[in-house]
């Protein structure tokens, strides 16, 4: 409707302008035979009538031009951040910094705006050669919402944004049971590799425990109604409270459990609508993974080293795969211990921080800021001869 009413304004504009100025296009000819009264300026003096009509085509011409940009699609862009020194095609990580993007799609959307469109990178005029733009898109969108979650972060550390919904035991036990599974090492040496390059005891083996929750309960929904059909899912942490190190190997979220083509429990995919109303309150891997910390370590504020193995998630390898062509080619099948090294500071890092094994870290740090103080997060990913991606956040204390 906006769009459409913008179009009527700018016609009545124009024709408003137009009878305005009308008489001052007249002939003498005309102004006499039909009677038409003017002031005696405009009768003496045809110069007068000239510039009028002059001035009624500037007129009309600004009107016109002001009104067509009002038709132009609105882009989202930041307050803060005027688009007026953009060039006429913008680098992505530019647009990322200046637009407020709410999708992958609105992202996609306004980067076709300014000519970057879904196609291989040329190879003569890009790094990128290997890196189809879809894949570059998805990274710069990843940046953008690093970079928010990590400003929210902040805010948190600095006592300006309000810990999320805490969980306890009692949330947890009326929708979660805890099994204890055999601690083993993980995939491979590189964890081995990984904890002795921080000295902080090796090996690794003999003290790593294990934790299975498991969403296997009936439960209150967030509405207080019974939902009878448990979820199914599970998140196996692995964790050294010694070392004050967690890893999950294996995550299946409640929502990503339901919307599964073939493990759903109700026997099909649950429509996204609906899968508010058939979770349980505490369903989030930061709150699940915080309360298993919190009860196997004696002092849950000295988590350092939380990790993710056996990482499958393919919005997180599309990350990672990206990062690791960007600087090796597309021939690097393996990356060993310690792989690719990013500071918080580089957007690099905000990009992993905003795949989805990273949300629950990120989570974590905003919802305990008080418990854990300020961070400054260190990530580290790398992966093994299989080719099967592993990512370590060194949760740095400042």
């Amino acid at each position: 409707m906006e769009a459409r009413s913008d179009k009527y304004l700018m016609v009545v504009h124009v024709v408003n302008a137009l009878i305005a100025f009308a008489p001052l296009l007249l002939s003498d000819h005309v102004i006499h035979q039909y009677d038409i009264h003017l002031p005696s300026t405009m009768m003496t003096r045809p110069s007068a009538r000239i510039l009028g009509a002059v001035v009624a085509l500037v007129i009309s011409a600004l009107l016109l031009s002001s009104h067509i940009s009002l038709l132009q699609p609105s882009l989202p862009h930041s307050k803060d951040q005027p688009i007026n020194h953009l060039t006429s095609k913008p680098s992505l990580i530019e647009l990322s910094s200046v637009f407020n993007i709410q999708s992958d799609d609105d992202f996609k959307n306004i980067a076709a705006q300014f000519g970057h469109h879904d196609h291989p990178v040329n190879a003569s005029t890009s790094q990128h050669r290997h890196v189809k733009r879809v894949q570059v898109l998805n990274y710069a969108y990843a940046v953008c919402k690093g970079r928010r979650l990590w400003g929210d972060i902040q805010a948190a550390f600095n006592g300006q944004r309000p810990p999320g919904e805490q969980f306890g035991q009692v949330d947890f036990d009326n929708s979660w049971t805890l099994e204890p599974i055999a601690g083993q090492l993980p995939r491979g040496g590189h964890w081995e590799n990984a904890f002795r390059s921080f000295a902080v005891g090796v090996p690794m083996g003999p003290y790593i425990q294990g934790l299975s929750a498991n969403q296997d309960k009936t439960f209150k929904n967030v509405a207080g109604r019974n939902v009878v059909t448990p979820t199914g899912a599970k998140y196996t942490l692995q964790y050294v409270p010694g070392w004050s190190t967690m890893l999950a190997t294996f995550v299946q979220s409640p929502s990503a459990r339901l919307a599964d083509n073939t493990d759903s429990p109700y026997g099909h995919p649950v429509d996204a609508i609906d899968i508010p109303t058939l979770i349980p309150p505490m369903h989030r891997l930061s709150d699940v993974s915080w309360y298993v910390w919190s009860r196997v370590s004696a002092h849950p504020a000295q988590l350092r080293y939380i990790g993710h193995d056996f990482v499958i998630n393919g919005d997180t390898e599309s990350i990672m795969e990206y990062l690791s062509i960007v600087r090796f080619g597309e021939d690097a099948p393996f990356l060993d211990w310690p792989g690719l090294v990013y500071d918080i500071d580089s957007d690099e890092a905000k990009a992993l921080l905003a795949t989805p094994n990273s949300l629950a870290i990120a989570y974590m740090m905003m919802d305990h800021a008080a418990e854990l103080g300020r961070r400054l997060p260190r990530v580290y990913i790398f992966k093994d001869n299989r080719g099967i991606w592993s990512m370590l956040w060194d949760l740095f204390p400042v």
